[in-house]
C-alpha cells in the first residue's frame, strides 16, 4: 500500500470513528442531525437529476422529447439506457447558458461522446457533488468545527466548516469555500468560489464565478431518509434564483468495512475512443 493511501485510510478510521461519538454543545444537542450514528451508515440517492421543487423557479430538467432512461433502471427494468439532455426552454437559463446545453445535446443526438467532466476523473463540484451517490454510497464525517461529506465513488471529499462567515478572499476552487451551521434539524450549508469548469448536472448546465449554493440538509422518515433542500442563485448565468431537491435513503454496510479506496486517475485512459477529456494533472506536488 502506498504512503498516501495508507494515511487516507487512517484519516477515514479516525474520521468515521468520530460519527459515532459527535457530541454538539449542550444548547443544540437534542436537536441537531446525526447523518451517521455510526461508521457504516452512508446514503444513496434515489435520482441522478434535481426534483423540481412544489413550487416556484426550478432547476433544468430532462428535454420531455426525448425520456432519460438511466443505468440504474436499465438494471431493474431492462429497458435500454439513454443519455441526459437538459431541456433548452427552461426559463432560468440565459441565452448562453442555454447555448452551452443545446451544444451538448446536439452531440448526444449525433451518436458523438459527450461525457461528463468526472468521466475524466475532474471532480464534480457543487451542487453537482449530491447527484452522485447512486451506485456508491455518500458517507458524513460531522465534529463540532466541521462537516466532511466522501463519495465512495474516487472519494471526493467537501469540507463543511461551521462558521458563520466567508473567507475575505476567496479562491475559485473545485468545491468552493462552504460554511455552515445548524437550525434546529437541519443542517445549513453555503458555499461560493467554485470553479467555473464545472457542472451542476448531468446536462453540462453552466454557471459563472457568482454561483452562490446554499444547501440545507435535514433527516425524514425517523432517520431513515435524507432530504437536500438547495437555492441557487447565478446572475451570470441564470435569469432569476431557483430551488431544488434531492433525497436519499439510508444504507447500512458493515462497520468493519464502511469505505474502500477508490483511485480513479490510475486506470481511466480513453480505451474505447469515447472522447474523454484529459485526465486533470496537478502543476505542483501536494506533499
Amino acid at each position: 500500500m502506498s504512503k498516501s493511501a495508507a494515511s487516507f485510510k487512517r484519516f477515514l478510521a479516525l474520521g468515521l470513528g468520530l460519527c459515532g461519538t459527535f457530541v454538539l454543545p449542550a444548547i443544540a444537542q437534542s436537536a441537531a442531525p446525526n447523518f451517521a450514528p455510526d461508521a457504516g451508515i452512508g446514503w444513496y440517492a434515489f435520482n441522478r437529476q434535481f426534483i423540481a421543487p412544489a413550487s416556484g423557479p426550478g432547476p433544468v430538467l430532462q428535454d420531455p422529447k426525448h425520456p432519460y432512461v438511466s443505468n440504474d433502471e436499465f438494471r431493474v427494468t431492462g429497458r435500454q439506457p439513454t443519455d441526459q439532455m437538459g431541456d433548452i426552454n427552461s426559463p432560468i437559463l440565459q441565452p448562453w447558458a442555454r447555448d452551452v446545453i443545446r451544444k451538448r445535446n446536439e452531440l448526444v443526438l449525433a451518436g458523438k461522446a459527450a461525457n461528463p467532466p468526472h468521466a475524466s476523473c475532474w471532480p464534480v463540484g457543487v451542487p453537482g457533488f449530491i447527484l452522485r451517490p447512486m451506485t456508491e454510497p455518500m458517507y458524513f464525517i460531522q465534529t463540532p468545527k466541521e462537516v466532511v461529506m466522501i463519495l465512495s465513488s474516487k472519494q471526493e471529499i467537501r469540507h463543511i466548516y461551521m462558521t458563520d462567515k466567508h473567507s475575505a478572499n476567496v479562491k475559485p476552487s473545485w468545491y468552493g469555500e462552504s460554511i455552515g451551521h445548524y437550525e434546529g434539524d437541519t443542517l445549513v450549508v453555503d458555499t461560493v468560489g467554485i470553479d467555473e469548469r464545472t457542472w451542476l448536472d448531468g446536462f453540462g448546465t453552466p454557471h459563472s464565478k457568482q454561483l452562490h449554493v446554499v444547501e440545507r440538509y435535514r433527516l425524514t422518515d425517523n432517520g431513515n431518509l435524507l432530504e437536500a433542500n438547495l437555492r441557487v442563485e447565478d446572475p451570470g448565468a441564470f435569469t432569476m434564483p431557483w430551488t431544488a431537491v434531492q433525497r436519499y435513503r439510508i444504507d447500512h454496510r458493515p462497520s468493519e468495512v464502511p469505505l474502500h479506496e477508490m483511485v480513479c486517475a490510475e486506470n481511466n485512459e480513453d480505451h474505447f475512443n469515447q472522447g474523454l477529456a484529459p485526465i486533470p494533472q496537478a502543476k505542483t506536488p501536494d506533499f
